[in-house]
C-alpha cells in the first residue's frame, strides 16, 4: 500500500516538474524584461513573432496568438492531472471541474484561435495544412473525450483526452524538433518549418496510440 502511494506521489511530481516548465516556456512569451522597456506584458519582440511583422501589426492575429498561449498554458498544467487515477477516485469533483475547464479551454479559445493562425503559419501552404490539420484534429479529440464522458463511457472518454492531450503537448514537442533539426542536420530552413507543423503532433498522436492499446488499464 505504501509503495502505491509514494509510486503516485513521484508520478505527481514529475508531472508536476513537466508542468512547470510548460509554464514557464510559454510564459515567456508573454511577459519579459528589456532594458530599453523594463518589464513588458504581450510583448511582440520574442521567438517567431519576430518573424511575423504582418501578423504582429494585426490586432485580431495578436489577440488570437496570446488567447492561445494562455489556453495552452491551462491545459498543459490541467491535464496530466487527468490521469492520475488516485486524484480521479479520491477527488472527483475536482476533477471534474478541472476536466471542465480543460475542454472549454481548447474548444472556445486554444483550438480557434489556433485554427486562425494556421492560416498564417510560416513555411508556406505545407506547414499551413499541418496546422490546420492539428487543430481540427484537436476540436474533434477534445469534443469526443466531453462527448463519451456525457453518455459515462468512461473507457472511451479516457482515450480521447489521452488523444486530446497528445495534441495539446504538440506545443512543447514543436519547440523540441525545431531545434534539433536546425542543430543536428543540414535540412533547410525552409524545410525544417514545413515538417515540423506535422512532426510536432503526429509522433504524439502514434506513441498515445500504442499506449492506449497496450496500457489501457493504467489510464
Amino acid at each position: 500500500m505504501i509503495d502505491k502511494i509514494l509510486l503516485r506521489l513521484s508520478w505527481g511530481w514529475v508531472l508536476l516538474g513537466a508542468c512547470f516548465l510548460c509554464f514557464v516556456t510559454f510564459t515567456l512569451y508573454l511577459v519579459g524584461y528589456t532594458e530599453q522597456e523594463g518589464f513588458v506584458f504581450l510583448r511582440t519582440n520574442v521567438g517567431f513573432l519576430l518573424a511575423k511583422p504582418d501578423g504582429v501589426v494585426s490586432p485580431i492575429w495578436m489577440t488570437a496568438f496570446y488567447f492561445h498561449v494562455v489556453s495552452c498554458i491551462v491545459c498543459l498544467l490541467l491535464g496530466p492531472f487527468q490521469f492520475i487515477a488516485y486524484l480521479r477516485k479520491n477527488y472527483p469533483t475536482w476533477h471534474r471541474g478541472a476536466g471542465k475547464v480543460y475542454i472549454a479551454s481548447i474548444l472556445f479559445a486554444g483550438a480557434p484561435s489556433g485554427l486562425y493562425m494556421a492560416v498564417f503559419a510560416n513555411g508556406g501552404l505545407p506547414a499551413q495544412l499541418g496546422f490546420v490539420v492539428l487543430s481540427v484534429l484537436w476540436i474533434m479529440t477534445t469534443y469526443l473525450a466531453y462527448h463519451t464522458i456525457r453518455t459515462r463511457d468512461f473507457k472511451a472518454h479516457m482515450a480521447w483526452t489521452a488523444r486530446s492531450y497528445a495534441l495539446t503537448f504538440s506545443a512543447v514537442t514543436l519547440r523540441l524538433w525545431t531545434p534539433i533539426l536546425s542543430i543536428y542536420t543540414n535540412i533547410p530552413h525552409e524545410v525544417i518549418i514545413a515538417s515540423t507543423a506535422w512532426l510536432n503532433w503526429i509522433p504524439n498522436l502514434l506513441i498515445t496510440e500504442i499506449l492506449i492499446r497496450y496500457f489501457a488499464k493504467r489510464l
